[in-house]
Formats: C-alpha cells, structure tokens, sequence
C-alpha cells in the first residue's frame, strides 16, 4: 500500500466517524456524550496519522530525489556483515547496481584490492561502538572503475534505544579527489623548482666565490715575484724559480679563461668542431703525455689497455684531446701520493670505450647525477684545495655529446675511487671510393643552378670554389634575405644553406622557400654535428645535412646524391 492508499483510507474512516457523529444525537444525552467523546478522540488520531503519513511521504520523496546516494541495512554484523534493505536511485547512478541487484547483500561488493584496508578498520570499529563514522575510500563501479567516494553512516536506534539499521549517505568525490591530486603535484613541482632554483642560486654563488678565488690566487706569485724581480738581482737558481713560477701561474689563469670561454661558446651555442677521421690511440697517447710529469710529481702509476687496431672516429682531435685531459688531470688531481690510475680503451658494439679508473677519493652517491652539471661541486672546500673551477667535467660532456657520444661517472662511494667511461660511435669500414666518386660525379653537376647561402664570407667562397669546379653555375649569397630575393629573380636546382644564420636561420629560410619552390632539392650546412641536430634539419625539410668542415668530396657526391632522388 502506498501513501495516497493509506491516506484515502483514513479520510473514509473519517467519513464513517462523521456518519457515527450524525446518528450519536439520536442516543440518550449521557451515552451520546461517551460517544462523541471517543469519536473526538478517534478523529485525533486519525488526522495525526495522515499528519505523520505526509510527513513519510516527504521524506521518502527527499531520499529518493536526493542526488547523494543513500543505502540503509540492517545492523547484522557478523559475517558477511549487515545486508542492504534500501538504496535510492542515486546509489544506481553512482555504482551501475539497480536496487535489486544489490538488496539482501553486503556493501563489501562495492570493495575491491585499492579500497584502503585502514577506513575499512576504522569503518567497523566505529559502527561496533556505536558510533558514526565519515571516512573516504575507493569504490567499484559495476563495470570495473574505481572512484572516491566519501561515506557518512549513521546508526539508526529504536525506543528502546537498540540499533536496529545503519544509514550510509554517500556522494562521489572523484572529481575533487584528481584536483586534490593535481593540486598536490603541482605544489610538489613548485616546490622542486623552487628547490632546484635555490640549489641553482648557491651553487652560482659558491662559483663566483670559486672563481674570484682562482682568478686571484695566481696573482700573488705572479706580482710578488715580478716586484722582485725589478728591484734585486737574484742568483741563477732563484731567477730560473721566479720565471717558472711566474709561467706556472700564467697558464693557470689562461687555463681558467679558456673554460670560461668554452662554456660561453656552449651556451650560446657556438662551439666549433672541426670533424675528420680521428685515432683515439694517438688522441690518448698525446694526452697522457701532458699529464706525466704531475702524475710522476705524485709518485702515481698510471696503467695502459689500449686497443690499437680499434677503427678511427669522426671527431675534432684538439677537443677529444681536451675530453681526455680533463679526465685524467682530475684524476690525479683527486688521488693521492702513490696511487694507481688505469686507462683502456676497447670496442664495445659499434663503438670505442674508452675508461679512466682511478684509486681515489671517490664521489658520494647522492652527488653521481649532478657530476656533470654546471656549477655543481660536490664540496667547495675540495675546489679550493685543489684549484680549479670545477667547469671541467661539464666541458667533457658538452664535448662529448657534440660528437654523439656519452660519458658516464661511477664511484662505489667516498674513498673507493671512480670510474668515467667514454664512448664515441666508430666510423664504418667502407672501402675507398673517392676516385670512381669523383669520376662519376664530374659530369653530374654541369650546368647545374645552386644557390648557397652562408654568412662566413671565407666559408662561402670555398664552396663556390669547390662546387663550381664540377660545372655548375654557383650563386653565392651571405644572408637569407638575400637569398628570398635571388628566388624572385632567378631559379635554381638546388639550395645549399647554412643554419646559424643572424638575420634569419636556415630552417627559416627553407620555410620561406618552401612556399613556392616546394620540390627544391635543399642540404643543411652547419656546426651543430650531432644526430639530433641531423634529425631535426631532416625534419624541418632538408633532403640531406652536411656537418662542418665540408669535405669537398663528400659535398660533391651529396649535391649529386641529392639530385638523383
């Protein structure tokens, strides 16, 4: 019976009461008032009870209405815990459970392996108690899904005060629960920025300090021993100590300038690698004979494994070299007195490893990813002992990766020693094609239009040089809007363009071009030698990338290449 059935019965029965009323006046006065007395009373109760009925109604239409979930159970629990007597649409909406789907069983089917075990506990104790809980855990939704759902339950008690239900209001907070999260990590990536940045700002302040320190030290013998020398005359042995002491400290602050520029040169980006076939036997040889008298001063031995039958790279021989000194001047820097040093060099896949171990004061581990950072000293005071601004090993990788390599440090803790290993891709063993290529290619570039395009007026004139050699019919421009105008007036087969241009770049310039000469053959010029930068020119639209210095062979048989596809 619903509620509108219940209330058309009370009004009948108040009806019949009415009637009753009707027929009492025709009763004796005394039974006429017991009677009209009790159907008074009974008419009470009767407007009460639909009283209380609508007030039912409004609120089962409430619960059901209710955009919150609502589930009330029984107060069994013991195993498998309390059962479900009731849920609102909503609870349908929020899990994909109808009612009767779930009437008679647990609220545990809506529990899966992430629900957290400890607002489960906390759940249980609290409703054995008694007590109301509010709690947020995982739920599941039929089809599978997670979602946060945030629980008020409520013990429901009877007159007597005995438990008889809980009720369970329940809404979905998911949505609130992913912003809290994402709150949350971008609170934390504030904070490492923040963090990064102060490491950033201590770790410049220590290498000012570092380098007015270095920059000064050297002064001191250097002015002390000129005033000296220009107001005493000194014996032989004294004067040979003054000049090369003198000449020791002047090439340590020409040193410390050279770093600085190197790593001005990298920042801007303008680093320049000349690239040939390079023996890294010989590249080692010459750097380990820079470094053998201080190793000899130190009483260290330095070990040799080197593979001289190892295939050349492509690299510049001066900043390998340099890669190589720095490693093992930091070496010896950091080992002491009669310690052990051990350099190899061997094939590793298709490249040559080349490894400097050393006997050490080691690296603490937390400080192995930061190694090769700029500005980075694992402790000042250790810079200050041993001089030096601490840029080296930064240059080594800089260095390292514009020849499309990788350097990698190891060190099994403080005063274990350490180990840097090299590795640089080796050059293919192609067997010589240069004078067939060259036979070949001579007739393939007669009368062929090329517009090249290079702001380094030596570099522009070698090529217009080479090129032309072959036939061809060379424009020579110095920048790329002198050559936009070039394309308005003339039309060419091929371009040929630098890419660290002032004006406009290379890729920039092709962009232009593109626009209406679609299909023009175009080869990228430029220092930047390693693969990525070879990626991007290729991705940008250049058929082919040419690393500088240009081998005139090798850009003959390109140009040729190129215009054959």
């Amino acid at each position: 019976m619903n509620g509108d059935e219940f209330i058309e019965q009370i009004q009948d029965v108040q009806r019949q009461v009415e009637e009753l009323q009707q027929d009492a006046q025709q009763l004796p006065h005394q039974q006429k008032s017991r009677l009209t007395e009790s159907l008074e009373r009974l008419t009470t109760a009767l407007r009460d009870l639909q009283v209380a009925e609508e007030a039912i109604q409004l609120l089962l239409s409430a619960v059901q209405q209710s955009r919150d979930s609502i589930v009330i159970t029984n107060a069994h629990l013991d195993s498998p815990g309390p059962e479900i007597v009731y849920v609102n649409p909503a609870f349908t909406e929020m899990t994909g459970y109808a009612a009767e789907e779930v009437l008679g069983r647990s609220p545990r089917m809506l529990q899966g392996k992430h629900t957290e075990r400890a607002v489960l506990d906390a759940l249980r104790r609290n409703i054995a108690q008694g007590n109301p809980f509010h709690g947020e855990a995982i739920n599941y939704h039929k089809d599978g899904n997670e979602f946060y759902v945030e629980w008020n339950i409520t013990p429901i008690r009877s007159t007597q005060q005995k438990i008889t239900h809980y009720v369970a209001i329940q809404r979905n907070i998911t949505d609130r629960k992913l912003l809290e999260k994402e709150r949350e990590r971008l609170l934390a990536q504030e904070q490492s920025a923040r963090d990064a940045a102060e490491v950033a700002n201590r770790s410049k302040d220590e290498f000012l300090a570092t380098l007015s320190h270095e920059l000064r030290t050297p002064l001191t013998p250097i002015l002390g021993w000129s005033r000296v020398l220009r107001t005493q005359e000194l014996p032989q042995d004294k004067l040979q100590q003054a000049l090369e002491t003198i000449e020791e400290n002047a090439k340590r602050q020409a040193q410390l300038v050279d770093d600085l520029l190197d790593l001005a040169r990298i920042v801007r980006g303008k680093m320049t690698l000349n690239f040939a076939s390079v023996s890294l036997l010989e590249v080692i040889v010459a750097a380990l004979e820079t470094v053998r008298l201080a190793a000899e001063a130190r009483s260290i031995r330095i070990e040799t494994n080197l593979d001289g039958a190892l295939s050349p790279v492509m690299g510049d021989a001066g900043r390998l070299q340099q890669v190589i000194w720095n490693l093992l001047s930091n070496a010896i820097k950091f080992t002491p007195v009669e310690g052990r040093i051990t350099v190899t060099l061997s094939k590793h896949d298709r490249s040559a490893r080349i490894q400097i171990s050393d006997t050490g004061q080691g690296i603490k581990s937390e400080f192995l990813p930061h190694v090769f950072d700029r500005f980075r000293q694992e402790d000042s005071s250790i810079t200050r002992q041993f001089g030096g601004l601490g840029l080296g090993l930064s240059l080594c990788r800089q260095l390292v990766e514009a020849h499309g390599g990788t350097i990698k440090a190891e060190s099994a803790g403080i005063g274990q020693g350490a180990t840097f290993t090299v590795e640089l891709p080796l050059m293919p063993d192609v067997p010589s094609r240069e004078a067939p290529m060259r036979e070949m290619l001579k007739p393939s570039l007669q009368s062929v239009r090329v517009l090249i395009v290079e702001d380094d007026l030596s570099t522009l004139q070698f090529l217009s040089f080479i090129i032309e050699q072959q036939g061809a019919i060379v424009t020579p421009v110095s920048s790329a809007q002198a050559a936009l105008e070039q394309f308005q007036r003339s039309q060419f087969d091929i371009l040929i363009s630098d890419i660290g241009m002032q004006d406009m770049d290379g890729f920039t310039l092709l962009h232009h071009i593109r626009a209406f000469a679609e299909e023009l053959p175009a080869i990228a010029l430029t220092a930047y030698a390693t693969q990525r930068n070879r990626e991007q020119a290729l991705e940008i639209g250049f058929n082919e990338h040419l690393a500088k210095p240009i081998e005139p062979e090798k850009l003959i048989y390109t140009i040729a290449t190129v215009l054959q596809r």
